[in-house]
């Protein structure tokens, strides 16, 4: 099995950011992005580093195809995130207005699945 590093960030209403970056193997459904350890210190779910926090932008990137990046709740997708990647039309890169802005609660988790 592949797997590829995978990056990006959420912001806040008030302008907070957490910078996201984790290893993730391709083809995995229900793979967990976290924080970035270089400036988190520790790699952390967005529930646990982001408690509170109202989302209102963000956006996940990967060298090859993402499928689909989404906050989870409960089992229950919250809202999706902006996707890109380096096969993506107009091969993008930034943040990009969330599907709905939500307040993060703990146990939120940001998934992502990955593509060759």
């Amino acid at each position: 099995m592949t797997s590829q590093v995978v990056t990006g960030s959420l912001t806040a209403v008030d302008g907070r950011t957490v910078p996201l970056k984790t290893t993730i193997t391709d083809n995995a459904d229900n793979s967990e992005l976290k924080s970035n350890d270089t400036y988190t210190v520790t790699s952390q779910s967005v529930g646990r580093f982001c408690d509170g926090w109202t989302i209102a932008s963000g956006y996940v990137q990967a060298a090859t195809g993402i499928c689909y990046a989404y906050i989870l709740r409960n089992g229950v997708n919250i809202c999706n995130i902006n996707s890109l990647s380096s096969m993506a039309l107009g091969n993008g890169y930034g943040s990009a207005a969330v599907s709905h802005r939500f307040r993060v609660i703990p146990g939120d988790q940001l998934i992502v699945r990955t593509e060759v």
